[in-house]
């Protein structure tokens, strides 16, 4: 995750029109021409990084195709909570102040705060792994009648598969997560299955912040195991150059599955890539926004795998990546 130079949190200004923010890694707020056609849509999301500023890119290009665009006929509001869970209800509350025609929810903590806030507005979700765990319904077509959204729940069954192609004879493997987010609940219970059938002890740590990243992340590191692994866990991707740092340290191979942080220092991916996530919820968006009901939306499931290779760390642990691996994240670079 992009490192957050600021503590502070967005500030909408009660002063006249604001101009909206180009800038990607700090939250905004801003307004467009006033018009009877013009829709208020309020983005929320956990914090500034490089899948959410993918996902947002794919979210205003599903708009634009849809006939909505910033500064035209579109006012677009965008708060983050800036890592810290406690902050993500009043963010939404702000929006319900203002009268949002939309709000619109990225990552799963930012969903679950959005189905108990946000009951009499319309919402819509993108970039979360498991809605339904996240509290929008029982199913994609049984779901609140105020949410509909996008889910993309990562190939945890080929995380396994690409962990013992990299490490053959691997016995046990860690993984470091926050037990309070939904999603890393889901996607850990799901590893566990995964990796016990494939032989592989999981071995996990609990993080409930992101000061305990670094820690959590050297206790997994010393655990006897082969590899770490890091699924998209809100509060240990904030904290992700402490993990990193961990695992050199202890010279660990360190797999992910958000293809965006790979380059800083994992030597593999097999994730998401959040382009097509953002673009569906986009479009969803528009149809909210056009008169549709969330009701009437059945939520979606956009999960496009992406596989990606970081030669530079593999040559720092002396691994080869097989020649099939190569070949395929050649075809998806």
């Amino acid at each position: 995750m992009s490192r957050i130079t600021r503590r502070s949190m967005i500030v909408q200004s009660a002063a006249g029109a604001l101009a909206l923010a180009g800038c990607k890694h700090m939250p905004t707020g801003a307004s467009t021409a006033t018009g009877s056609g013009n829709k208020k849509l309020g983005l929320v999301y956990f914090a500034p990084e490089e899948g959410a500023d993918l996902c947002m890119k794919g979210i205003w290009d599903g708009l634009k195709q849809q006939g909505f665009e910033k500064d035209k006929n579109l006012t677009v509001l965008t708060a983050h909570a800036n890592g810290e869970i406690s902050q993500i209800p009043m963010l939404i509350q702000n929006y319900i102040t203002q009268g949002v025609d939309l709000i619109m929810t990225m990552t799963t903590p930012v969903l679950t705060a959005a189905c108990s806030a946000a009951r009499n507005s319309k919402v819509v979700f993108t970039y979360c792994y498991d809605p339904i765990a996240a509290g929008a319904g029982s199913s994609f077509t049984s779901h609140l009648s105020n949410i509909t959204g996008v889910g993309s729940f990562p190939p945890v069954d080929k995380t396994v598969d690409l962990i013992k192609r990299l490490i053959p004879g691997v016995k046990s493997v860690a993984t470091v997560y926050n037990n309070s987010e939904a999603n890393s609940v889901k996607v850990i219970s799901v590893g566990r299955e995964e990796f016990k059938k494939a032989g592989i002890k999981l071995e996990e740590v609990t993080a409930n912040n992101t000061s305990e990243v670094f820690q959590a992340a050297q206790v997994a590191c010393y655990r006897n195991v082969q590899a770490l692994w890091i699924t998209g866990d809100n509060t240990a991707l904030q904290s992700f150059d402490a993990i990193v740092k961990a695992a050199k340290a202890a010279h660990m191979p360190l797999i992910i599955n958000d293809p965006e942080f790979t380059n800083r220092g994992a030597v593999a991916c097999v994730g998401l890539g959040w382009l097509p996530p953002g673009k569906a919820g986009g479009i969803l968006a528009a149809r909210v926004l056009k008169g549709e009901s969330p009701a009437n939306i059945p939520i979606q499931e956009v999960a496009e795998q992406k596989l990606v290779l970081n030669h530079d760390v593999a040559k720092e642990l002396k691994l080869t990546f097989p020649a099939d691996l190569e070949k395929a994240a050649q075809a998806q670079a």
